[in-house]
């Protein structure tokens, strides 16, 4: 990829050569993604679970989708309740699963949206929804949705929701969506309150949500 970039900005800008090169680069971007997913599919249990605070993960991710959110016309609501506790969680794991969450719901709202992020204690684990009012999963499809390879998109792998899946059951935890075609999409995730946490949090229901369910 080095290389590519490095030869590709030596042609002038618009030349057949240089577009060559931008293709290299994008195929290398490409097999990455392939490799990193499939390591991931194959070790999600390799985790390294401590006290964390989940508000801090999704304030993180949601630095990384901000720019991305803006130029799609997705406007990001926050609804995190106060004093939750922390779970017992890898955070780097978490950052993974939520960050290909948030990226699934930007791209099923190409037209813009709304982007919801929660976060509340729930029957002593901590829950993480994370919603879209984009273009909805059609029934059929839904049962596989957390299957190897499965996917809808173009240029999806079928990897990332399979690995996301693999690594919350790795925590002691569910992963569920609830989705109809034209009304949007919504993930639960639910992982431990970590034990020694000193934080209180009211338990509250669940946020309405859409009306056909999968889980797995």
């Amino acid at each position: 990829k080095g290389y590519a970039t490095y030869f590709g900005q030596r042609f002038p800008e618009g030349s057949a050569d240089r577009a060559a090169a931008g293709v290299m680069v994008s195929e290398v971007d490409r097999l990455n993604r392939v490799i990193t997913d499939l390591i991931g599919l194959s070790r999600p249990s390799d985790i390294r679970p401590r006290a964390v605070k989940l508000e801090s993960v999704l304030e993180h991710i949601l630095c990384l989708v901000a720019r991305d959110a803006e130029k799609r016309g997705v406007r990001i609501v926050r609804r995190f309740a106060r004093a939750t506790p922390a779970a017992l969680a890898d955070p780097e794991r978490m950052e993974q699963v939520l960050l290909n969450l948030c990226l699934n719901a930007l791209d099923a709202m190409p037209g813009g949206g709304v982007l919801t992020l929660g976060l509340m204690r729930q029957k002593g684990r901590i829950c993480v929804l994370v919603r879209d009012n984009g273009t909805g999963i059609a029934p059929g499809v839904l049962p596989h949705i957390f299957d190897p390879y499965f996917t809808s998109k173009a240029q999806g792998t079928g990897l990332g929701l399979a690995t996301a899946h693999k690594i919350v059951e790795a925590h002691g935890g569910h992963l569920e969506i609830e989705s109809a075609p034209q009304s949007g999409s919504v993930f639960t995730l639910r992982i431990p309150v970590n034990p020694a946490s000193p934080y209180p949090s009211p338990i509250g229901p669940l946020p309405a949500s859409t009306p056909e369910r999968g889980r797995q």
